[in-house]
Order: C-alpha cells, then structure tokens, then sequence
C-alpha cells in the first residue's frame, strides 16, 4: 500500500509500505478522507518531534476491509468513522468514559500509525459507523468537530449565552457550529486572514472582528471565550480581560511553552479556565455522537470548511498547502 510519513523538517514522503494484518479486537480500514490538522503541521514544521516510520493523520474515515479475531458489529465494506485514540479499557479513566485520560493513551498518527495512508488497523472500539447520509470527507470532519463539541461541554455552555471564539480556522470554525448547535446566543469569532473571517460568518458567527481589536470586548458581557489558536499568541490573557465576572475559558489552541496569565484578575473575577484535549465520552453519548449529530443536521455548513482536496500521492502539496495561509486554506484532506 502507499502511506505519506513526515520524513523531516517540511518534508513528506509517501513511499509502499506493507498494508497491516488486524490484530484480535481490531478492524482494518480502508481509508477514504483524512484531514491535515494544526497538530500535524506541529509536527510537519519540527515543533515536536516526528517519528518518520509512523503515518501521521488522525482525522480520518474510511470502510471496513477485515476484522480481527473476537471483532463484531461491524462489515466489510461499511462506512466508518475513527475516533483516533487507542487506550487500555481497564482504567479508572477509560470505565468512567474519560479515556481521553488514559494514562496509556496514544492517538493515532503520532505513536501509531495514522490515516494518511491507503490501510489502517485500528481497535474495535474506536468506530463508529458512518451514517449513510454523510460521504467520506464529511466523516473526516467528525474528529475535529469533536473537539469543539468537547470544548462547549467543558465549559457547560447554556442557552442564550454570549460565546467568544478566538480564531477561524477549523477549530474556531467548529467551535462556533458546536456553539449554535448547543444554544449559544451571540457568538463573536475573531479572525486574521479575510477568508477566515468570510468562512466565519457562513459558520453562523453573529458578527467578526480582526484579532487586534478584541480589547473593545471587555464591557460586552461575554459568558464565554473558547481559545482555539495557540502558538506564542496572547489570546488567554485577552480571553481573561473579555469574559464577564464569573465567566469560563475553554482552552483548546496547543501552546508550545509558558503562557502569561494575570492572576489577580483571575482571581477577582473568579474565571474558570479549562483546558481541553481530544474527545470523550461524558455521558451516554460520546463527543463524537454529539459531532454526527450535528453533522448529520446542516453537513453542507460543515463541508465548506473543506478548502483543498489532494490524493495520497500530492501529500507534499497537501502539507504545504495547509501550511500556508496564503493558499486561503482552511481545512485540507487527502482523499481517496
């Protein structure tokens, strides 16, 4: 089979490798659609480390080819969706749903192998099947609306609430639907690129603002400020300066090093900041049943989100594409 892996500093290569046999509790997919997350590009720029025999991509869906021994409910040539994390099923963290927290998790495409590839194995329990309402590149886009669904219910996000969504690209995107879809009342995305702030309001933003203009924020009563950016930005300490007294946080933006917090005025206006990794399941229905769901009721607001679509062999182009902005690229798949 072909599979793309990150060979070095802004360099893919996608070479034959052997397709994977499942192991028992396994299934091998097929893979169909895999988006290019930020935390791909973490990895592709030398931010962290890349092992370069393992196939990043962890947004990913795909149909069934072969189950493994003890593996059921599920069939060859049946559309699936891939929550990215394997854990062990026996801790505390993984029988209370919270296996996010695992101590022995590992998402898929970082330590193990990942969906930019023709063939994956994963574990069973990782699938969900993929309603016959959404295509392929729609089930891609399930992980990463799950992310914002998991950030929305980490603050307890209540109807009619006033939501700030720092960021426009697909997370900040994400978060705004996940934020409508929970009954958030105004929601304001802040932006960079003009086609960020363009894709902003077709995710239903009430209104958009450039992201060096957020200190007029301070007296317009936000409940709540979703972080999706990162990086060296000061958005946690503008986060904090815009959200009401009493208000929340969700952190979902990856920040390499420290970050400058004022502690007085967190502590003065009793702030609840949280961060936020991945997914899971919080109650009887899990994040990524939540990100269907939503999927399911609007997928055309979800799919222009989808900017670049490249086969596996243009994963290079891919990459770069999604590494620059200047492309106006949002979210980029690799499809097949």
């Amino acid at each position: 089979m072909r599979a793309a892996f990150i060979a070095g500093k802004e360099k893919i290569e996608v070479r034959d490798t052997e397709v994977p046999s499942p192991d028992a509790g396994e299934v091998l997919v097929r893979v169909r659609a895999c988006g290019i997350c930020g935390s791909d590009l973490h990895f592709y720029h030398g931010v962290f480390p890349a092992n370069p025999n393992v196939s990043p991509g962890h947004e990913f869906a795909g149909e069934v080819v072969e189950l493994g021994e003890g593996v059921g409910g599920f069939e060859p040539g049946q559309g699936v969706v891939i929550e990215p994390i394997r854990r062990c099923q026996e801790c505390a963290f993984c029988r209370s749903g919270r296996y996010h927290l695992c101590p022995k998790h590992m998402l898929l495409g970082t330590f193990a192998p990942g969906g930019l590839a023709e063939h994956v194995s994963v574990p069973a329990c990782t699938l969900y099947p993929l309603p016959e309402d959404l295509d392929f590149e729609l089930g891609a886009l399930v992980e990463p609306l799950a992310v914002a669904v998991h950030g929305v219910h980490l603050v307890d996000l209540t109807v009619g609430e006033r939501v700030l969504v720092f960021g426009s690209g697909t997370i900040g995107l994400f978060s705004i639907i996940a934020a409508k879809a929970a009954g958030a009342g105004e929601v304001v995305a802040t932006y960079r690129h003009d086609h960020q702030g363009e894709a902003a309001l077709a995710a239903g933003a009430s209104r958009v603002i450039r992201d060096s203009d957020v200190a007029g924020l301070e007296k317009q009563g936000i409940d709540v400020a979703i972080e999706t950016i990162g990086g060296s930005a000061p958005t946690l300490a503008q986060a904090l300066g815009a959200v009401r007294p009493g208000g929340r946080i969700s952190v979902l933006g990856l920040f390499p090093g420290g970050v400058q917090l004022g502690g007085l005025a967190l502590i003065l206006k009793e702030v609840t900041v949280v961060g936020g990794i991945t997914y899971c399941r919080p109650g009887l229905r899990s994040d990524f049943d939540v990100a269907i769901g939503i999927l399911q009721s609007d997928p055309e607001r979800a799919r222009m989100v989808i900017t670049h679509r490249f086969p596996l062999d243009e994963a290079t182009q891919a990459f770069a594409t999604a590494a620059d902005k200047g492309t106006k690229s949002i979210k980029v798949q690799v499809q097949a």
